[in-house]
């Protein structure tokens, strides 16, 4: 009879422990969530970041890669909002965020020209901005939204893509009449 109830004390004592180890597992394995995940470049480590708010930027296509949507855009965008709003880090909160830039973007698109070509830091021919952003983590994600214009700059002002099209084809009809067939390869005279 004292083994049976040794049996039994050793049963219950071994069900309180698995719970409380069951307990403590799940515990520890709660996802946060509002903790992202990156590389850092330099040393090639996972480091835990905070969430990053829906952020929005525009980017031309001179910028991205259109056929490879895992590249990051290259170089500063030409527009760059943070709406410091987190929304979900599903895909439904990627689309909340995505059309939430849409209406703050839509804001600036009529002196959108005066504001590219005065934030990028170089000289654009046709290209066309595209909306990027970022929800929960630092990449930025192409939403494929274009404004359907395409800009052209020069030293910091918008141009009209016709005339800036004459400005190249002059200058290269007059690099064109500079340069004979002798001048191009001099060493060649047989």
């Amino acid at each position: 009879m004292v083994h049976k109830i040794r049996a039994v004390i050793i049963i219950i004592k071994l069900t309180c422990l698995l719970a409380i180890w069951s307990v403590h597992i799940t515990n520890g394995q709660k996802v946060r969530a509002r903790k992202a995940k990156h590389a850092d470049l330099e040393t090639n480590a996972v480091v835990q970041t905070e969430n990053v708010p829906c952020t929005c930027a525009i980017f031309l296509t001179g910028q991205f890669n259109k056929y490879n949507r895992t590249e990051p855009p290259r170089g500063n965008p030409g527009i760059q909002l943070e709406l410091m709003h987190n929304y979900p880090c599903t895909s439904a909160g990627n689309k909340q965020c995505s059309n939430r830039c849409l209406d703050a973007i839509l804001k600036h698109l009529p002196n959108s020209p005066a504001l590219i070509c005065g934030t990028i830091d170089r000289d654009c021919f046709r290209e066309r901005a595209y909306l990027f952003y970022q929800n929960c983590n630092p990449r930025w994600v192409n939403s494929n939204l274009s404004a359907g214009r395409e800009f052209c700059c020069q030293n910091d002002r918008p141009m009209r893509c016709t005339k800036m099209a004459e400005l190249i084809r002059e200058t290269l009809l007059a690099g064109n009449r500079t340069t004979t067939d002798d001048d191009e390869y001099p060493d060649e005279s047989i």
